[in-house]
């Protein structure tokens, strides 16, 4: 069965170029989809929940991008595991700080 998208999923989609290389900035993708940065990211997860391949490059050219290749997606495997990491290693800093503060 083929997946429905919301109609602001598919102003995102419409958005999101083919390839790492052509990756595509967020600033951009709010400019051309017309939503607001919050509603972005809430789109993009939605996007994720549904099974679209959206990476994420954190490095030039930086933005959003739709894999190309296996290989890509694979290093857009490793983008969001290294910002997992560094998510855990400030969530692991921020109870240390709570705990000091409040005990």
């Amino acid at each position: 069965m083929k997946q429905k998208f919301t109609k602001q999923e598919e102003q995102v989609l419409a958005c999101l170029p083919k390839g790492e290389k052509n990756a595509k900035k967020v600033k951009l993708i709010i400019l051309q989809s017309g939503c607001n940065k919050r509603d972005l990211y809430e789109t993009r997860e939605s996007l994720l929940k549904k099974g679209v391949p959206i990476g994420s490059l954190r490095h030039p050219p930086y933005g959003w991008y739709i894999p190309a290749t296996k290989e890509e997606a694979k290093r857009g495997l490793l983008e969001y595991s290294s910002q997992a990491g560094t998510m855990n290693k400030n969530l692991a800093r921020f109870k240390a700080a709570v705990r000091k503060e409040f005990g």
